[in-house]
C-alpha cells in the first residue's frame, strides 16, 4: 500500500493472481442470495421478471416500438437479459473498493483484482441467465403474433459475445471503481445513468426505426458500445433479418471491449497507491 508499480509489472502481477480472481468470484457467486428462501434462483428470476414486464409494455401495448421485427418479445428479452450483465457488473464494481477495505489493508496485491473479481462474479452468475435467456427466447415464439425462434449453429457464439460484453463492462467498472473509492455518493446516482443507458441502447425498441434519419445523434446511438453488444446478441440468435451477424459488428464489439478495458485499467492503475488509505 502506498506504492504504484510500473504498468508492465502491475499487469504481470494481476495475471499471476488470475487463479485468486477466479476463486474469489466463484465463492461470491455461490454466496449470492443465500440468505433468501429461493437462494440462487433469484439470479435468474430477476431478469426474467424484468424481461416479462418490458415484453408486456413494449411488445404488446406499444408494439410499434420495433417495426419490422418478426418477434418483438424475443427482441426485448434478448436486450433485457444482455443488458443485465453490464448493469450488475458496474453496480457491483463501483463500491468494490470501500466494501473490501479490510481485505485491501490486510493483504498486498494489485487492487485491480477487486473490481475484476466483481465483474467475474457477474459473469459466472450470467451463465445460468444465458441458458434462461435461450429458453425464454424460444418460448416467445409460441406467443400470438411472434415469429418462431429455433436454435442454430450461431448460438454457439453466445459465450463469446458474453465474454466481450464482460470485458467491456470490466473497463467501465474499473473506471467507476476508482471514482467510487473517493466519492461513494456516485453509487447513488449511477442507477439513473444505467436506466438511461438501457433506453439509449435500444433495449426495448429498434433504435434505427425510432430515431429519425438526419438527426446528428443517430449514428452515435447506433454505434455506441451498448447498442453494439445488444445487436450482437440479437444477431447471434439469428431470428431477425433486420439484425444480421456481420464481420463489422464483431469488429466493433472487439474494438470497444479491448479499448475500454485498456483505458479503464490504466485509469484505475494511475492511483493504485491511494487505495486503502483513510
Amino acid at each position: 500500500m502506498g506504492v504504484r508499480p510500473p504498468l508492465g509489472r502491475y499487469i504481470a502481477q494481476v495475471w499471476q493472481r488470475r487463479s485468486f480472481i477466479w476463486h474469489l468470484s466463484a465463492s461470491r457467486a455461490y454466496s449470492r442470495n443465500q440468505g433468501s428462501y429461493l437462494g440462487q434462483a433469484w439470479a435468474i428470476l430477476r431478469p426474467i421478471l424484468d424481461a416479462s414486464i418490458y415484453v408486456v409494455i413494449f411488445g404488446f401495448l406499444f408494439h410499434g416500438s420495433a417495426p419490422g421485427i418478426d418477434n418483438r418479445a424475443a427482441f426485448i428479452t434478448i436486450g433485457t437479459f444482455s443488458y443485465t450483465l453490464f448493469q450488475t457488473s458496474v453496480m457491483s464494481g463501483i463500491n468494490s473498493i470501500p466494501t473490501n477495505m479490510q481485505l485491501i489493508r490486510s493483504h498486498r496485491f494489485p487492487r485491480a483484482i477487486v473490481p475484476l473479481a466483481s465483474v467475474m462474479t457477474e459473469l459466472v452468475l450470467f451463465v445460468p441467465i444465458l441458458v434462461a435467456m435461450m429458453i425464454m427466447t424460444m418460448i416467445t415464439g409460441l406467443l400470438p403474433g411472434m415469429g418462431l425462434v429455433v436454435p442454430t449453429w450461431s448460438w454457439l457464439l453466445l459465450p463469446v459475445a458474453a465474454v466481450l460484453l464482460a470485458t467491456f463492462s470490466a473497463g467501465v467498472t474499473m473506471f467507476f471503481a476508482r471514482l467510487g473509492a473517493r466519492a461513494p455518493d456516485i453509487a447513488n446516482a449511477l442507477p439513473f445513468f444505467l436506466t438511461l443507458g438501457r433506453y439509449a441502447s435500444g433495449g426495448m425498441f429498434l433504435l434505427s426505426a425510432m430515431v429519425p434519419d438526419g438527426m446528428w445523434i443517430k449514428p452515435i446511438l447506433l454505434h455506441q458500445p451498448l447498442t453494439v453488444y445488444l445487436d450482437l446478441f440479437r444477431a447471434v440468435f439469428g431470428n431477425e433479418a433486420l439484425i444480421p451477424m456481420t464481420p463489422m459488428l464483431w469488429l466493433e464489439a472487439i474494438v470497444w471491449a479491448v479499448g475500454t478495458f485498456a483505458i479503464g485499467f490504466v485509469f484505475f492503475w494511475r492511483v493504485e497507491e491511494t487505495y486503502g488509505r483513510d
